[in-house]
């Protein structure tokens, strides 16, 4: 009788801190005039709470619920490589080795013709690459035309149809740190070559598949639309969606059926277009946290895991574009905040690791610290006010609110 009232207690204990922390979400929501909100908390290498609030399609008046997916803008580039690092386990290519074996033409910086630019270089940001004023055209075409994109030779090479000279910063391969969306596609079409697959097939088969997600870097590979959320802006004063607008029917699916692996994998969009929900993108954390571990499989190594997770490059005054301090230390596709110094936020010793995303009017970030084993995934598909930056330059005022409250009903952070 007694283990009968503690586990009734316990259950009573856990409903009342899941209505706080669904209180807090529903009141952030309010407060900042968003269009809709998911937030997932993760404690002890668990998912610990889902929480939803406001739509995922304004004109259909549909809610957010734990199955919506949302475009996550560059959180995908982490996820691709959590991907990619599976065949670096299989020894399938090493990250120093010069991407121009993975390409089958040989990439050089027009600057610096003689030093080579390494899988290591591309996956942190450092291989000098730019996106210059010619890349905007060659993403439009490889889009539109999917069966047959542009190859990166034309947009990197000298002489290509899109390349322009502010395609290449002037510092040497390796040696600077610049934000860069074109390192991505071309770190898929590396992926293509290396593992003989077609974008979307490798990560199926490499990381979705074994975690059970259901998500896809098109909205042609989702099984079902209905639950995809619209991007808004507000302009003018007025909700306007920009992207994911299908009112639950993709009227004119793109054809992929003549896409040749390792041509142009932006096709797939990896640098942004991974469609995904929040619990779904925590198991990812999971992964992480678990040292390459999911539901007692190995899926990962942990030598990869921590691979990604050891800096490539730190920001030594004048060797990068920290985008006004957001950007301070980079992985393989991880960004890595450092110790972050204790506030009331965040605690003494906390080292925050993962990505953030914002692209469309869509803002999301994946952190997790893991010391404590914990994390939080947030995506929220437009904001009506105007976006303020918080404490720390990584996060929005509204995400230090989140968090703070995860901190206090959810125990991130705790150790």
């Amino acid at each position: 009788m007694k283990k009968i009232v503690i586990f009734i207690f316990l259950m009573c204990t856990f409903q009342t801190i899941h209505c706080q922390m669904q209180q807090a979400v529903s009141e952030v929501r309010e407060k900042y005039n968003l269009m809709g909100l998911s937030v997932v908390t993760v404690s002890d290498g668990k998912i610990s709470g889902a929480y939803q609030a406001g739509l995922r399609d304004l004109d259909r008046n549909l809610p957010v619920n734990d199955s919506s997916m949302f475009r996550i803008a560059s959180i995908s580039k982490l996820v691709m490589t959590t991907a990619m690092m599976r065949l670096w386990d299989r020894k399938l290519f090493r990250l120093d080795e010069d991407v121009s074996k993975y390409l089958g033409f040989r990439l050089r910086n027009p600057n610096f013709p003689d030093t080579p630019i390494t899988i290591r270089m591309i996956l942190s940001h450092t291989g000098s690459i730019n996106e210059g004023s010619g890349y905007d055209a060659f993403l439009t075409d490889t889009y539109s035309n999917v069966s047959n994109p542009p190859k990166f030779s034309d947009l990197l090479l000298p002489g290509g149809r899109y390349y322009t000279e502010d395609m290449w910063r002037k510092e040497p391969p390796g040696t600077y740190f610049s934000y860069c969306n074109a390192n991505f596609g071309l770190a898929g079409t590396m992926a293509e070559n290396i593992s003989g697959q077609r974008f979307d097939r490798f990560i199926a088969e490499n990381l979705f598949g074994p975690l059970g997600i259901s998500g896809a870097y098109t909205v042609e590979g989702l099984s079902d639309i209905n639950n995809l959320g619209v991007i808004y802006r507000n302009e003018d004063g007025h909700w306007i969606p920009q992207v994911d607008d299908y009112k639950g029917h993709l009227d004119s699916p793109r054809d992929f059926s003549g896409y040749r692996p390792g041509t142009n994998a932006a096709v797939f969009s990896p640098q942004g277009g991974l469609r995904i929900s929040a619990p779904e993108l925590a198991r990812i954390m999971i992964l992480h946290l678990d040292k390459g571990m999911y539901n007692s499989q190995c899926i990962l190594s942990a030598k990869a895991v921590k691979m990604m997770q050891t800096p490539q490059w730190t920001y030594g005054g004048s060797n990068g574009d920290t985008e006004e301090g957001s950007k301070i230390s980079w992985g393989l596709s991880v960004a890595i905040l450092g110790s972050i110094p204790s506030s009331d936020l965040i605690p003494r010793g906390v080292m925050l690791l993962g990505h953030g995303g914002d692209a469309y009017g869509l803002i999301s970030k994946f952190y997790y610290d893991p010391k404590s084993k914990s994390g939080i995934v947030i995506m929220v598909n437009g904001i009506f006010n105007k976006l303020n930056k918080g404490s720390y330059p990584a996060f929005y005022d509204f995400e230090e609110e989140l968090i703070s409250s995860a901190k206090k009903y959810s125990g991130l952070f705790l150790k």
